[in-house]
């Protein structure tokens, strides 16, 4: 069903709630009371079991139709086998909501996957939105408030209820929390709807989730582009980088995780920060939410020890996070209270014993200059070990320090010692605080990344799905033509010719022009070079025909049921850089583009950037300036710089024929794409297409 967001307004503020299932009839009135007002609010709920009675003076009800006041929101905890007809009861009540605690759906197999199934149609046919299955309460509870919170709170998303208890557990390091959302099997309700609604939730600042699989590439594009439109970061934990992770992912909601390289492809577009641990969640998610928009880079870095300064500025240049040497003047004035034999240029040293001989005037004046410095946006101070006599007045002065200065403070403490007054003093200081530098600087790096890319996000217009009469004519041939396709959406294909036989291959190629290559050609070798069935710079017609009939003894020795149309004759392309374009399929994503460095070790050298449809032409140049071959591309040690507008020219092509394919396309290699010098464009030497109905197509 289609979402609005005030729809999910309605369901997080619920007037009525039919509490539906078992009933801990062993408590006393005064129990269930608490802990109902607390989830449901005062007065608004309703117990619902067949078995009616009540407990004390509070009555439950035998049906939802029983209950005497209107209902919003029915919260189902009944045998999975029950709960459609539950949701068909609701219905009939004119209930609009259903949160679904009870588990067994596709989480457990097909069997469940059918009750699942089942109850997802319950929801269609009364017009009640689903929250759940295999779900909790979690987006209920109520959230403690952090005192004197420092910046703004995170909207916390999770397709699993466990892993989202130890985010919003962030709250005893002086984080803030609008809400945790739970998300479970998303029968209906899923988590983009969620990432929609923290959008344009006037009390969510960040959005944060642990993701294991999306269902709706639609939906989350939309949510995207809300939240880039509402200047409301988003912190991912995504699952499926491993096969492991893909596995479990599965067989725990449901989820099928895609292709990892697409996810990171759309992450990019549309500015998504990803991240790997529950840790690093919680910890990006709070920096963005406490530094806001718009801090300037360069750190500065300070310390009470060589070594942790040391290490502090590796783990910052090992993140990428500029940290730009502290003025003349700057030093000059952290000289008059530090010995001139420790350094102070950035990192600062202050030798450790500087904060027990000198006042906190003076210790603070120290952190003033170094934020104060005009290459410095903002602060990052190293504690790796809790020694009171050092980390206590340290503390204090952070805390004493935040509301006057006029850029932002950042702490790491690195010990495990916690019960330690400074660490108090940080926690209630309200500032962006790291358990370890690498921590730090990651999220440090992912912030100025995400600040730089701001300016590009952008709604890309979906490509055009039109198919021309003579590409629709070749892909209906057997085997299809795929040549014509190609050709048909502007794709440089390089001349050639397929020759039956030896004799033929000479004739083919006195009519291209020598020099030529000489491959099989059969969709049966997808490898043809690994086979030895290419010989490239033939230059004389009587060495083209002798070397057209080796590898056709070759081929049949080889693979003597394999389908051999010939031999290829091929125009010769001299010099250029060889690249890669082609099309994967998402299950979910849908069709994405990608492009790498080429040749005969693409696959050894695994250097692609990959983007979902749809993406435009400036996509296209970001893809192919990520690439650790650019600089082959662009002129590196002597090299004339290539014609990268026509490799774009070639990416956007591929974009088309994938968009007008659509679900005919499995796959698609233009391997080597060689690109010429700047002003000389580029071309397809070889193509693998592989069709949805099997057929695949090889030159």
């Amino acid at each position: 069903m289609a979402q609005r967001r005030a729809d999910l307004e309605e369901f997080f503020h619920p007037e009525g709630v039919a509490v539906i299932g078992g009933v801990d009839r062993s408590q006393t009135e005064a129990a269930l009371r608490g802990a109902m007002d607390a989830r449901w609010g005062e007065g608004n709920w309703h117990l619902v079991n067949p078995k009616g009675g009540s407990v004390g003076s509070v009555p439950v009800h035998e049906s939802v139709a029983d209950v005497p006041v209107p209902v919003a929101l029915a919260v189902i905890s009944t045998p999975p086998a029950v709960c459609a007809s539950v949701v068909d009861e609701c219905g009939a009540a004119g209930i609009r909501y259903a949160l679904v605690f009870s588990s067994g759906f596709s989480e457990v197999g097909p069997e469940g996957a059918a009750l699942e199934a089942e109850l997802g149609e319950a929801g269609r046919r009364n017009n009640i939105r689903i929250f759940g299955p295999n779900t909790n309460t979690n987006a209920f509870e109520p959230v403690p408030e952090v005192p004197n919170l420092r910046g703004g709170k995170i909207g916390v998303v999770t397709q699993s209820g466990h892993n989202g208890r130890p985010i919003v557990q962030g709250v005893h390091f002086g984080i803030g929390f609008s809400r945790q959302v739970p998300c479970g099997n998303e029968v209906d309700l899923e988590v983009s709807d969620f990432i929609e609604y923290f959008a344009y939730d006037k009390d969510t600042a960040v959005i944060a989730g642990y993701i294991e699989g999306f269902r709706s590439a639609d939906k989350l594009r939309t949510a995207l582009e809300a939240a880039n439109a509402q200047h409301k970061p988003v912190v991912l934990l995504k699952i499926g980088a491993t096969d492991a992770g893909s596995r479990m992912a599965s067989s725990h909601t449901g989820h099928l995780t895609g292709s990892d390289a697409v996810i990171d492809g759309l992450f990019e577009q549309y500015g998504v920060v990803r991240v790997r641990d529950l840790d690093e969640l919680l910890e990006t998610a709070a920096l963005f939410a406490k530094l806001g928009p718009d801090v300037a880079e360069g750190a500065g870095l300070y310390s009470i020890s060589g070594g942790s300064s040391t290490l502090m500025a590796e783990a910052a240049e090992l993140a990428g996070v500029a940290a730009p040497p502290l003025a003349e003047g700057t030093q000059e004035k952290l000289h008059r209270h530090i010995p001139r034999y420790l350094s102070v240029s950035n990192p600062v040293d202050n030798g450790g014993t500087f904060i027990t001989t000198q006042p906190a005037e003076i210790r603070r004046q120290v952190i003033h200059d170094i934020n104060n410095d005009p290459a410095v946006g903002y602060t990052v101070i190293g504690i790796t070990g809790a020694v009171p006599s050092m980390t206590d007045p340290l503390g204090e002065d952070i805390a004493a320090l935040v509301d006057q200065v006029d850029k932002p403070l950042i702490a790491t403490w690195n010990s495990f010692k916690v019960d330690e007054v400074g660490f108090d003093r940080l926690v209630e200081s309200g500032i962006p605080l790291f358990r370890s530098f690498r921590g730090c600087f990651a999220a440090l790096a992912a912030y100025h990344h995400y600040q730089r890319r701001r300016a590009d996000f952008r709604v890309r217009p979906p490509l055009s799905d039109a198919l021309s009469r003579e590409a629709e004519a070749a892909l209906k041939l057997t085997p299809p033509n795929a040549d014509v396709v190609l050709r048909a959406f502007g794709l440089p294909l390089v001349a050639s010719e397929v020759a039956a036989t030896a004799e033929d291959a000479s004739a083919a190629a006195e009519r291209i022009g020598l020099p030529v290559a000489v491959k099989i050609a059969s969709a049966d070798f997808p490898h043809k070079s690994d086979a030895r069935l290419v010989v490239l710079g033939v230059d004389t017609l009587d060495d083209v025909e002798q070397t057209a009939q080796s590898i056709l003894v070759r081929a049949q020795a080889s693979a003597p049921n394999a389908s051999i149309d010939g031999v290829e004759i091929q125009q010769m392309v001299s010099g250029g850089t060889e690249m890669i374009v082609g099309v994967t399929r998402d299950p979910t994503l849908g069709p994405a583009v990608m492009v790498g460095t080429g040749g005969v070790f693409a696959e050894v050298l695994a250097d692609t950037a990959v983007r979902p449809l749809p993406l435009d032409g400036a996509d296209a140049y970001e893809m192919i300036k990520s690439l650790k071959g650019f600089p082959l591309l662009d002129g590196a040690r002597g090299r004339p710089p290539a014609d990268v507008d026509a490799l774009v020219e070639v990416i956007m092509s591929t974009a088309a024929l994938a968009a007008a394919l659509g679900d005919r396309l499995t796959e698609l290699d233009l391997n080597p794409v060689v690109v010429l010098d700047r002003g000389q464009g580029a071309v397809v030497v070889d193509h693998l297409m592989i069709l949805a109905d099997g057929q695949l197509t090889d030159r």
